[in-house]
């Protein structure tokens, strides 16, 4: 009988097998499928467009100036074939709208839907000063022109241009409609060094002259009748100047390293109260007078003088609007010092901004800010700086800033570079 050799029936026992968890392998398929539809999903849909990035751009000279208004860019551009003009362009998309030719001109301001173009005098005119070119900011059309350069009012319809003769000094007001040209009054006045017109309550209420002798004059806004007149300190010293703070006028006066300001009851010009300063100035805090110095900066009371609030480690500000300031040890805006702070109170808001280089509009309660970055050298990085909490949000970078003048909108960053306006979408 022949035997067959099974081999070891032991060895062929395989032992049984832990009992399969099917609610657990059902959970196991379940992850891996997700997973993969996520990176299906991933890879078919197209990433988000960087928060910073290049729209268009159009040639810029040195000479030609820049202004925005809402959606438009409006760019006064000289030519060498022909007269300069002002081109109106769709901020969005770069798309030309309108272009006027208005000859030399050195300004363009949008002031509601009227753009007013300062450019110099003709060749055979009355008035050997600037003039002032109304477009209609829609379409280019000229609107009217006047002798005299403009400067518009806080609110209202009616824009005040300043006559000046060969020397530069102021020797005529007039105010016009804004849309029309309408002449509402004119009046001739003593040859004046400065001028300025004083806004309470949001409405134009007066106009302050000043000669070069110290005699002050102020002028009705609404009709352009004297109110009042009075000599006060001017000349004698390296520098003077005005500017308007509520119903007060602030006159500052600089000899050597002693700045000395004194504010005025514009509808009298009855003195309120002086702020001596070494090595200092005088400027504007939202509702307040910052005197500066190397004592510190000081917030003040316009009528009173009283100090609201004092900062002795910081000696620079920067009035940004909306009740805040920058405040910096130096004058440079980018040192490391500079930081957010309250006009009313001068707290602090928010950690140090780590030294911007400049800084631009944004969006409503908020602040644009341009740093150089360390790496890679050649970018500008683009922050969003709010204004209630200090937050700072890093938006992304645009090409190096070799010029520090960039203009700002909501949502988008105007800078020159070489030869070139770049307009970047910003948020």
């Amino acid at each position: 009988m022949t035997l067959i050799d099974l081999g070891d029936a032991r060895a062929a026992v395989v032992p049984a097998g832990a009992p399969v968890n099917l609610a657990r392998l059902r959970r196991l398929v379940l992850a891996v499928l997700t997973v993969v539809g996520l990176a299906a999903v991933t890879a078919s849909t197209p990433p988000s467009p960087p928060l910073v990035r290049p729209l268009w751009t159009t040639a810029l000279q040195p000479s030609d100036t820049v202004a925005l208004n809402g959606r438009t860019v409006y760019l006064n551009r000289s030519s060498s074939s022909g007269p300069a003009e002002v081109v109106a362009f769709d901020l969005p998309t770069g798309r030309l709208r309108w272009s006027t030719p208005t000859g030399d001109a050195y300004g363009v301001r949008p002031v509601g839907d009227v753009v007013l173009v300062t450019t110099g005098p003709l060749p055979i005119a009355s008035s050997p000063g600037p003039r002032t070119i109304a477009l209609d900011a829609e379409t280019g059309a000229p609107l009217w022109q006047s002798a005299g350069a403009s400067a518009p009012s806080a609110v209202g319809s009616d824009i005040l241009l300043a006559e000046t003769d060969r020397t530069g000094a102021t020797t005529g007001l007039r105010l016009l409609g804004l849309r029309d040209g309408r002449q509402v009054w004119r009046r001739s006045i003593t040859p004046a060094e400065e001028w300025t017109t004083i806004v309470e309550g949001g409405r134009p209420t007066a106009v302050v002259t000043v000669t070069g002798t110290g005699d002050a004059t102020v002028y009705g806004h609404a009709d352009g009748a004297v109110r009042h007149r009075v000599r006060i300190p001017w000349n004698g010293v390296y520098s003077a100047t005005l500017f308007p703070a509520g119903a007060q006028l602030v006159v500052i006066r600089t000899a050597s390293a002693q700045t000395v300001a004194t504010i005025y009851r514009a509808a009298d010009l009855r003195p309120l109260w002086r702020s001596d300063e070494l090595i200092g100035y005088v400027t504007g805090c939202g509702r307040l007078i910052c005197t500066v110095g190397v004592r510190g900066v000081a917030g003040r009371d316009p009528a009173t003088g009283r100090q609201a609030w004092r900062r002795d480690d910081l000696n620079f500000v920067w009035d940004l609007g909306a009740g805040r300031l920058l405040l910096s040890a130096t004058a440079n805006l980018a040192s490391a010092t500079t930081v957010l702070v309250d006009a009313a109170t001068g707290r602090t808001i928010g950690r140090p901004l780590g030294g911007p280089e400049a800084f631009v509009p944004g969006p409503a309660g908020s602040l644009t800010l341009l740093h150089a970055t360390g790496t890679p050298p050649d970018r500008t990085t683009v922050d969003r700086l709010d204004l209630t909490g200090g937050r700072r949000t890093v938006l992304g970078t645009v090409d190096r800033l070799a010029e520090q003048d960039c203009q700002g909108v909501s949502g988008y960053l105007l800078c020159p570079r070489g030869g070139t306006l770049t307009v970047n979408a910003v948020g």
